[in-house]
C-alpha cells in the first residue's frame, strides 16, 4: 500500500501546488478550535500537501508535522513548512508525550489496520497535554455520498461512522467526544445552488426511508465528518 501511495504522490503532486480550496474549508471548520490570543503547540499527523500546516502557521501557532511518506515531506519542505519524516509514527509520538495542545489527524485513520488502531490512538492521546484536543477527520460511511470518498483511494483499509469512531476513541481513553459534519464550500452559481437543493432533498428521502425501515438514522450525513476529542486535565 505504501508503494502505491508514494507513486501516486510522485505523479499527482505539482512541485508547489497546494489544494487552495482546503484553506477556506479548514478556516470554516477548524479555526474556531485554535485560540487566537495564545500561541499553541500544535501537531499535524499525515501532512499531505501541507494545507493544515500552512493554516497553523498562518494562525500564529508553534506547529510541526510528521508523515511516513518521503514524498509528502519533501513537498512540504519545499514550501518551507516545519515537518519531518518518521518511519514509525507511534514511536515518534511516544518520544513526544505531553507536548501538544492541539493535534490534527486528517484523513489518516482510514489507512490504519484495525489491529493497530487502538495502540495508534493511545500514542496520540499520550502526546497531548492534559486538557488538549485532537481533531480526527474521516470519510463518513453512514452518508449516501461517503462511499465515493472512501473507495476513491485504494489505500483506505478502514471505514467509520459516528458510533464506530466514538467507540475506538473511548477505548483509547479520550473524553468529551463530539462529531460534526465537515462543511464544504461551494461557488455561488445556479448549478451549485441546484446541486445543494437536490442533495438536501435526497438526504431527507434517505432519513425517511431509514425511519420507515426502522434503521439507525444518524445525525450526520455529510460525505466527510470529524470528531473532536479531549485528554481530560
Amino acid at each position: 500500500m505504501q508503494e502505491i501511495f508514494e507513486k501516486y504522490i510522485e505523479n499527482s503532486f505539482d512541485s508547489n501546488h497546494q489544494a487552495n480550496f482546503k484553506f477556506s474549508q479548514f478556516e470554516l471548520n477548524y479555526k474556531k478550535y485554535f485560540k487566537k490570543s495564545v500561541s499553541l503547540n500544535t501537531l499535524d499527523i499525515g501532512v499531505g500537501r501541507g494545507e493544515m500546516l500552512s493554516c497553523m502557521k498562518k494562525w500564529g501557532h508553534n506547529y510541526h508535522g510528521i508523515d511516513i511518506s518521503p514524498s509528502t515531506i519533501n513537498f512540504c519542505k519545499k514550501l518551507d513548512l516545519s515537518c519531518e519524516l518518521t518511519d514509525d509514527t507511534e514511536l515518534w509520538l511516544k518520544k513526544n508525550q505531553n507536548q501538544f495542545e492541539i493535534i490534527t489527524c486528517l484523513d489518516v485513520l482510514e489507512h490504519i489496520p484495525k489491529d493497530l488502531l487502538i495502540r495508534f490512538l493511545e500514542a496520540i492521546f499520550n502526546s497531548l497535554k492534559k486538557g488538549g484536543i485532537v481533531i480526527f477527520q474521516v470519510p463518513n460511511l453512514q452518508s449516501p455520498f461517503g462511499y465515493l470518498h472512501h473507495f476513491n483511494d485504494i489505500t483506505h483499509i478502514n471505514g467509520f461512522v459516528e458510533h464506530s469512531l466514538n467507540q475506538v476513541l473511548l477505548s483509547a481513553g479520550f473524553k468529551n467526544i463530539s462529531c460534526f459534519g465537515f462543511e464544504e464550500l461551494y461557488e455561488k452559481t445556479p448549478k451549485v445552488f441546484l446541486k445543494k437543493i437536490l442533495r438536501f432533498i435526497f438526504r431527507k428521502i434517505v432519513r425517511l426511508l431509514r425511519t420507515i425501515n426502522a434503521n439507525p438514522n444518524p445525525d450526520i450525513l455529510d460525505p466527510v465528518f470529524y470528531a473532536l476529542a479531549q485528554r481530560e486535565g
